[in-house]
Parts: C-alpha cells; structure tokens; sequence
C-alpha cells in the first residue's frame, strides 16, 4: 500500500546497511541490552497495564505528574488513539510531514487540509502561518523537530500556536520524537509548559533516541489530565510488553548516551552534508539526525534508491511524501532522505553514491 511506505524495510532482503530510519546511531545502550534481557526471564508473567514503574520514572524525568503521561507501543500507536479518542471533524498538518498523521485522521472520517512548505525556504515550517490557518475547533499535528525535513520550531513559536488553538477551541498533537537529537533540545521543547495548555499533548519515544525500534514504545504527556484518562481507555490493556518497560526505565538513565549522541551527529551531518553537495546534491539544512536532500539528475544515474540497494544499502524515497513528490513533469528529480550514522556507516554511503553519480 503506497500510502504506507515507510524506512526501515530490510526484511525484503539484501540490505546490509540501513540509512532509510533515523535511530540512534549508537544503538541500543548497553544498560538496555542488559534490561532486556532480564526482563525475558519474567516474560511469562502479563505487564502491568499501567506502566506504572515507567510513568513514575518518566514523570521525574520531564518534572511533571504521572498522571499526565500515558505509555504506548510506540508513539505511532498513540497517534491513532488519540485520533480516535477526538474524532475531530477537521485537522490540519504540514506537507511534508510524518504520514501517519493523515493516515489516522482519514480512518476517522476526518477532512485534512495542509500548510505546504516551500522548497525555497529550505521546507522550514512557518509557524505563524500555520497559526493564521487554524480554524474553529480543529486538530492540528506538529511535527517538531520535523520529519523529513530535520528543522525545528523553538518553543516561543510553538507556544503561538498553542495560543491560536486555545483561541479557536482547537487542539494540539506535538510530536518530539526527535526532539533529543537537537543541540539544545530545551530551547524547543514545549514539555516546562505542558501542563498551561489542557489542549495539547505532547509525543515521545525511545524508538529514535535510544535505538529501541523494535521495542515499540512511546509515551504522551497530556496537558489535561482527562485527556490523559481517555487516552489510557483506547488502547488494548497490555500495549506495553514487560522488556519494552524495563528497557525504558533503564535507558532513562543514560543521560551521557544522548549527548555523546549529539555530539556524533553533529559532526558528522555536517561532514555528510558537504560530501553530498559535492557530488552534485541539493542538500537542505538539519538540525538532527538525518538529512533531506534532492537529486535532480536522475535521468542521468537512474534510480538512487534502486542503484544503493544493488550495493545492499537502503535510503529514504521520499516520494510517497506530500509535497515531495517526484517530478511528474520533469522526471529528473527525487528526494530522499538519509539517516546520519557512524563515521565508518556514512563514508561507505558516500563511497557507493560517488560511485553511482561519477561512474
């Protein structure tokens, strides 16, 4: 199904090398690893439903109240309760942005319209626009920092917005999934103001910043707690399994693995970036862990995605992306997008990719 493609497809085989997902190029902490595997031994038993042990932790984390946080398999799995628990008649999200958001409002019936990105402003989110669109008593999604674009709104703007739906009665879906990879992650952060906005919610998981993928867990921090409650009655009972639970209260207290992260990713998206731009690439700017750049020679070298795979390597076709879509017209263009990995990871990328675009 087109509208469901995603990274992360290596179970079609032949790929060695995955850049098509945006984890933590660190891998899962080895505090995790150990987790997991001790929490195996009590995998017989159901999980508790509440998470409870992780919401406490979580809570001391962000500095807010337990009852305001709500666990999930992942934060893809929040999304479509969240949607379901609103049922909002209208919605409003960028193009491009994580498509699961339209997915889950069209399940429900709901009419979608988009604030579109322009390729000459580097597709960075105009928030006071988005604000200005907002109509009586609609959803609005934010991706921040967003995908694929890799730019964040700091959370100033962000509370504009906030401010615009409170105004028009709406509501505020934010995800920060990748809110960790930023240098300053606090500066964009909307999570010290949560709890002044009863319509909003903010969006995290450990799938990206601790490289947890296929653990599946997410978590919300609802800025009303009735919210909260309603949220916790969508879901299945047991969403959370017991390793993914003992995995999240383990990574949280590695607060060296994220920094080190940053540091890593800093580096090397700047690294990446110019070696792209080298080989011909239109590279837009990022601010976390991976890159959206364009190809517009494609009728030269074909197909970048098709050509890495025969290499065992696996990027990011944007196409299936609202605003991203390859040139109709002008089929010599395509977007795709690049996780920035370690040092060793990228410059095989790079090496394959010169030799496709050079050859």
């Amino acid at each position: 199904m087109e509208g469901r493609r995603h990274g992360g497809d290596i179970y079609q085989g032949g790929i060695t090398w995955d850049f098509s997902v945006n984890v933590n190029p660190l891998g899962i902490p080895f505090r995790v690893r150990q987790a997991i595997r001790e929490s195996a031994d009590r995998s017989d038993r159901y999980p508790d439903t509440e998470c409870r042990e992780l919401v406490k932790e979580l809570a001391e984390y962000h500095g807010t109240e337990g009852e305001r946080i709500v666990c999930g398999s992942g934060a893809a799995d929040l999304i479509y309760r969240l949607v379901y628990l609103l049922k909002p008649c209208r919605a409003l999200i960028l193009a491009p942005t994580f498509s699961e958001y339209e997915q889950a409002l069209k399940a429900v019936g709901c009419r979608v319209r988009y604030c579109r990105l322009k390729e000459e402003q580097d597709f960075q989110a105009d928030i006071g626009k988005l604000a200005d669109m907002a109509e009586e008593g609609e959803l609005i999604f934010l991706c921040n920092p967003n995908n694929p674009t890799g730019l964040a709104a700091d959370k100033e703007q962000v509370e504009l917005l906030a401010k615009a739906c409170r105004r028009k009665k709406g509501f505020l879906i934010l995800d920060e999934c990748f809110c960790e990879f930023l240098e300053r992650p606090k500066d964009y952060s909307f999570m010290e103001r949560i709890q002044d906005y009863p319509e909003a919610v903010i969006l995290r998981a450990f799938t990206k910043s601790y490289a947890m993928a296929g653990l599946r867990l997410g978590y919300g921090v609802c800025g009303n707690q009735d919210v909260a409650e309603g949220l916790r009655l969508t879901g299945q009972p047991w969403s959370v399994s017991i390793p993914a639970q003992e995995a999240g209260r383990a990574a949280l207290l590695e607060r060296g693995y994220l920094e080190q992260s940053r540091v890593l990713i800093a580096q090397e998206r700047q690294r990446v970036s110019r070696a792209l731009a080298g080989l011909g690439f239109l590279v837009f700017p990022s601010q976390v862990n991976y890159l959206l750049f364009k190809d517009m020679e494609e009728y030269r070298h074909g197909n970048l995605q098709q050509r890495l795979q025969e290499r065992e390597i696996l990027i990011r076709d944007c196409s299936n992306f609202r605003g991203l879509e390859a040139g109709e017209k002008d089929p010599g263009f395509r977007f795709y997008r690049i996780a920035v990995r370690k040092r060793e990871e990228n410059e095989r990328l790079l090496d394959a990719m010169g030799q496709i675009v050079l050859s």
